[in-house]
């Protein structure tokens, strides 16, 4: 009877773990994560070799001081395109500035295949334009600069394009895990593992080499403390 208790005490116990929730904001200056019904927004930077600042949104699960975050579209901030008529005749012209419509200039512009296969890459001028002589195998235009969210677009013939780029490097339909402390006084620490997680055959297996592999680079974590909303009466 008491073997039997103990294998239900057990269970109990590891399903609590499974299924340990979080709840509202863990923040530290810039960098949070966000937790509300089974969600979990996070904008993060600073982990070894990422410069740039990573953004997304998805649901989540947390086991063994892990945290992945099925990331689906994002509702905040992103780059976008726009189709407009075209200036040159035989000439794709891609324009490109930020969210207050000022031109960037030094973008990476690639001119791409259906499969991806770079044809010429190009930087914008300091009018934020860049071209390339139209040819029916580029069938699309990939835009990237550091510390900015890239986009890749298809090519419609006849036309040019606007691009205004997002700050950020936002994180849409990949896992992204962490490895996630509770150091208490509703304090947590974090360190990202990859923005591109692959369970493979084995989940555990493959998170667990992950960290180690981030042990190994001595990668400093961030610690998060939970924010309150002060509530004043009347």
């Amino acid at each position: 009877m008491k073997k039997h208790f103990a294998v239900l005490i057990f269970l109990f116990v590891s399903f609590a773990l499974l299924s340990q929730d979080f709840d509202g904001s863990y923040k530290d200056n810039t960098d949070s994560l966000t937790f509300s019904n089974g969600k979990v927004t996070f904008n993060v930077s600073g982990f070894g070799a990422l410069f740039t600042r990573m953004a997304g949104e998805g649901e989540y699960e947390y086991f063994d001081d892990y945290l992945l975050i099925n990331t689906s579209d994002y509702s905040g901030e992103k780059s976008v395109f726009e189709p407009i008529d075209g200036s040159k005749k035989d000439t794709i012209v891609v324009k490109v500035v930020g969210l207050d419509n000022y031109p960037i200039q030094g973008v990476l512009t690639e001119f791409l295949s259906e499969s991806g296969k770079v044809f010429r890459g190009n930087v914008t001028n300091d009018q934020g334009k860049s071209q390339q002589p139209n040819d029916q195998k580029i069938r699309k235009v990939k835009v990237s600069n550091l510390g900015y969210d890239d986009i890749v677009f298809d090519v419609m013939q006849g036309k040019d394009f606007l691009v205004k780029l997002a700050k950020n490097n936002v994180i849409e339909n990949q896992t992204v895990a962490f490895k996630v402390k509770n150091d208490g006084d509703e304090t947590i620490s974090i360190i990202l593992l990859t923005d591109d997680f692959d369970p493979g055959k084995d989940k555990m297996k493959s998170l667990e080499k992950l960290d180690k592999k981030v042990q190994k680079s001595n990668v400093l974590g961030k610690r998060l403390k939970k924010e309150y909303v002060p509530i004043y009466g009347r």
